[in-house]
């Protein structure tokens, strides 16, 4: 081969290469991924590291190239739990066409839920209070009920007290948003 043929070739297979190189999707930092929770994560027996499934819930796409379709799986991963207050979670995989990419992203955090105590404490002793005066009412007439009444709206107001305050929970088909901190090249 001559010197010059040999030259051209090589320098043709550079510009190729530059090119494929520079081709390369790549997802920016701060675009934002918005996923669906397929699996619950319940906050009472998540740990740290512990990863459920998910899909892309709106198309990732970086110009007019799609990156990730709608309903490509992926994984959220728990980083930490701090027990009855809150969850931070991140974004840890997403799949598309055949690969499997990892991500770094800003933590998506999910506080406790408060439940109406006053509400369920108020239920709780009616209703423990009908059944104390049926109860009471059967042993020992009149004043019976009456005692039985109070009985049972007390256990009700203690039942009420002990029970819990806040759910840490994130239920199946939650939508979270999670923020890239680095990019991601699609090769």
């Amino acid at each position: 081969m001559r010197p010059r043929t040999f030259a051209a070739i090589a320098t043709a297979m550079a510009v190729m290469s530059s090119l494929i190189a520079q081709s390369v999707l790549t997802i920016p930092a701060g675009t934002q991924i918005s996923v669906r929770l397929i699996d619950a994560i319940d906050g009472k027996t998540a740990k740290d590291g512990m990863r459920y499934r998910a899909s892309i819930d709106d198309p990732v796409a970086v110009g007019s190239q799609m990156a990730f379709p709608k309903g490509s799986p992926c994984t959220v991963e728990v980083v930490s739990v701090e027990n009855g207050k809150g969850m931070a979670l991140r974004l840890h995989d997403v799949s598309a066409n055949g690969k499997v990419y990892s991500t770094s992203t800003e933590y998506a955090n999910v506080d406790a839920k408060g439940t109406s105590k006053k509400k369920k404490g108020f239920r709780r002793g009616v209703g423990l209070g009908a059944a104390g005066a049926g109860i009471g009412a059967l042993a020992g007439g009149g004043e019976g009920a009456a005692i039985g009444a109070v009985v049972g709206a007390g256990v009700g107001a203690i039942s009420a007290a002990a029970s819990k305050g806040k759910e840490l929970k994130v239920p199946s088909e939650s939508r979270l948003i999670f923020a890239l901190k680095a990019p991601v090249p699609l090769n």
